[in-house]
């Protein structure tokens, strides 16, 4: 395999498949069986999935989607630690300045969609004044995530909608990224790797918890796909073309097959996850042409209102498709949340861009009217 530069077609393409894999297995992995090897291990849904691939062929796509769908966050992962070098390559950081782009970038999207959900469930569940309810209900849970200090509260990082934990997650990242650059700067690839390694280590010498607190809703797991989209990054400045032995990719294989068997390999499950899919997307990507091409950068552009929104949008379809339990209704369910939740992330994409555009249009005034 040859790593080049990733366009920006390419790099939307990859962002449309991670978002349909993430909203597909939040529909999906509901089910009672199989569950996912996301936030923890056990050999026993490995052994779950693979039985239910065996009796019941024609559920593949859900056991599939349920199972691996989750890693699509590797890609975000991946991407968001590419692009924000490339970009800080040719602009000075300033810390503070960066953390403000940052929160101005994602919360519009991220309020609009709680006002939305407050709205939809609260209606939904509880009559005329069922949004003020939901709030009423919700009003620490909101805040822990607005404040992004769920994921470091025991059993608080899925509240109140599950894949919202991802948000105080991407913010860790915001964080430290600026150190990462510097760390780089300094020691190189060494320096990274180094980094890498000692979190990998110390994740799995503390069973991945520490202080009641799941290390899989914090950075540290992940720190080497970040330095993996680091040094791509930083490599592209160099030389147009890295060539990826093919020795190197059967390895990840191997090791990304281990680690959902071997509870000592899966820590590495993450980084050898998204070295397969950065070898699949460089054969898959030139091939994908016409309608759906066109599909999937349209799906890359709105990811994030399709990811803000798909968490409260699956129900009370999943729900519909449990009772039901048929594979083919299943797949007709899941195929009408997807297009309902494509039609509310554009909503959401637009009403951010109307909030976004009101804000910066009151800010000149202001600092044109002194």
């Amino acid at each position: 395999m040859k790593w080049h530069t990733l366009s920006s077609n390419e790099t939307l393409i990859m962002k449309g498949i991670a978002i349909l894999m993430i909203a597909m297995h939040n529909f999906m992995h509901l089910f009672p069986f199989p569950k996912e090897n996301e936030f923890d291990f056990s050999f026993e849904r490995t052994s779950s999935m693979l039985n239910l691939l065996w009796t019941e062929p024609e559920n593949s796509i859900r056991v599939l989607a349920s199972f691996f769908g989750h890693f699509g966050v590797e890609v975000f992962v991946l991407l968001s630690a590419y692009g924000l070098t490339k970009k800080y390559l040719k602009h000075p950081l300033i810390y503070w300045q960066f953390i403000g782009e940052r929160i101005f970038k994602i919360f519009p999207a991220f309020i609009i969609a709680i006002v939305i959900w407050l709205a939809l469930e609260g209606f939904y569940s509880h009559g005329i004044f069922g949004p003020f309810k939901m709030l009423s209900m919700h009003y620490q849970e909101i805040l822990l995530k607005l404040t992004l200090l769920s994921n470091f509260i025991p059993d608080k990082a899925l509240e109140p909608i599950g894949p919202w934990w991802f948000i105080p997650f991407i913010f860790q990242f915001y964080f430290v990224f600026p150190f990462l650059l510097k760390l780089h700067e300094r020691w190189q690839e060494t320096g990274l790797i180094a980094l890498s390694a000692f979190c990998l280590v110390f994740t799995d010498t503390v069973e991945g918890h520490l202080y009641g607190v799941n290390l899989y809703y914090t950075i540290v797991p992940y720190i080497p796909v970040f330095a993996l989209g680091l040094c791509l990054a930083k490599k592209d400045t160099l030389i147009s073309e890295i060539h990826i032995p093919k020795s190197f990719v059967a390895l990840a294989l191997v090791i990304f097959i281990l680690g959902n068997i071997y509870q000592h390999l899966w820590v590495l499950s993450n980084i050898s996850f998204i070295l397969l899919f950065l070898v699949l997307m460089n054969i898959v990507i030139p091939k994908i042409k016409g309608s759906l091409h066109r599909l999937l950068i349209f799906t890359g552009q709105i990811s994030m209102g399709l990811f803000l929104v798909n968490g409260f949008l699956r129900f009370p379809m999943v729900r519909w498709a449990i009772e039901k339990d048929n594979w083919l209704y299943t797949l007709v369910l899941c195929f009408v949340f997807l297009a309902i939740s494509y039609i509310m992330a554009v909503v959401v994409i637009r009403l951010e861009r109307l909030l976004t555009s009101t804000l910066k249009a009151n800010q000149y005034k202001q600092k044109h009217s002194i």
